[in-house]
């Protein structure tokens, strides 16, 4: 039974550690990180001052993925319970009206607001601020609820919960008219698209069954496995578009004592090109032969379950991999910038030996 008078505050600051900190580990800005260090070492942001920043920048970040989720279970809020699917409202008495609770999504985005101030002097910034308040708001409540709309909801959620929050890394911190922010775009627009398209796959049977129209249901479930392939391939292939990007585009550092000049992706390369000859076509293959669900890279347990190539290019490389790599070097160059590498090490949980021990135990399965 609902608590007659619920402690809001502790329910709200529940959020952020409800689906397992889901708003930092679905948070584009927290996967990809690696841009944000891109155009540090790129622009030489050597500074305390970039520090204080990141971290502002991160608060405001993840406020206003915690806002898209708390708009979306507040509008789906029914719609997830005849579902069987958690919904963070589920905490409150079922007869609590929506707009009592309209409050906690506001307060949210004001917090954000506050977070955002350093930043509003930046060109393009407040454009795409609310270009992104504006589609995560509609893509969940009437009168639009793009979600529903098929493909328009399908390409509003990809550029609210990846591309958006990408370009403000760029419009923040850096260009946004720059070849970094391009590839480093196409590559979270690439990963949305992966990402959408498999949960929408995953839910499609449900949708069905409540009349909501997703792309996914509009569009068929072969049509959407066959985009789904598609799109994974594209995913990997991006990847290969930033690895390349950080190749030839950050400065070469010379080897003391040696003289030697080297890329300081150089070893990224190296990781990714087998990772890629040992994944390439690998969807489209598994679309064909009818068993795409069970090489899903995005089902949560499947992650649980199997650590392969195709695991290992679409999350921890680009995800854990890159980004630590990447702050490693920023550390070499500037050494508060080892705080990078503690939060990535938190995050991730690197310091925990059973986690270590637990993926050095795996029988990684390379093979096609």
């Amino acid at each position: 039974m609902a608590e007659d008078r619920p402690n809001y505050l502790s329910r709200l600051l529940a959020f952020f550690s409800w689906r397992r900190w889901g708003i930092i580990r679905y948070n584009s800005t927290w996967q990809n990180l690696a841009g944000l260090f891109y155009i540090a070492q790129d622009e030489r942001l050597f500074a305390l001052t970039f520090i204080g920043q990141v971290g502002l920048f991160l608060l405001f970040s993840t406020l206003m993925t915690g806002y898209g989720y708390l708009i979306n279970d507040l509008a789906d809020v029914g719609l997830d319970r005849s579902h069987g699917k958690p919904n963070f409202f589920h905490r409150w008495d079922r007869n609590t009206p929506q707009k009592r609770l309209l409050w906690i999504p506001i307060s949210v985005l004001v917090g954000g607001v506050l977070f955002a101030l350093p930043f509003l002097g930046r060109a393009w910034f407040v454009v795409l601020w609310l270009a992104w308040i504006l589609l995560t708001t509609s893509y969940s409540l009437p009168p639009l609820r793009l979600k529903e709309r098929g493909l328009v909801g399908l390409l509003a959620t990809i550029a609210a919960q990846q591309t958006l929050p990408t370009m403000l890394v760029f419009a923040a911190f850096g260009e946004l008219l720059s070849w970094g922010a391009l590839v480093f775009g196409v590559f979270a627009t690439a990963r949305g698209i992966s990402s959408d398209l498999g949960h929408q796959m995953r839910d499609w049977s449900h949708d069905v069954d409540t009349g909501t129209t997703t792309f996914a249901v509009r569009a068929g479930r072969d049509t959407t496995q066959t985009s789904y392939a598609i799109s994974l391939e594209a995913e990997r292939l991006a990847l290969g578009c930033v690895i390349a990007l950080l190749f030839f585009d950050l400065p070469a550092v010379v080897v003391p004592l040696l003289g030697w000049r080297v890329a300081p992706a150089g070893l990224l390369v190296l990781i990714y090109v087998p990772l890629l000859a040992l994944t390439i076509g690998r969807s489209w293959r598994a679309r064909r032969q009818k068993r795409l669900p069970s090489h899903d890279p995005y089902s949560e347990e499947r992650q649980a379950q199997v650590k392969d190539a195709v695991y290992i290019i679409h999350h921890p490389f680009p995800s854990v991999v890159l980004p630590l790599y990447l702050a490693i070097w920023l550390t070499l160059f500037y050494w508060p910038n080892l705080v990078f590498i503690i939060v990535i090490a938190l995050l991730y949980r690197l310091y925990d030996p059973k986690r270590w021990a637990s993926v050095l135990g795996l029988r990684t399965r390379f093979a096609r």
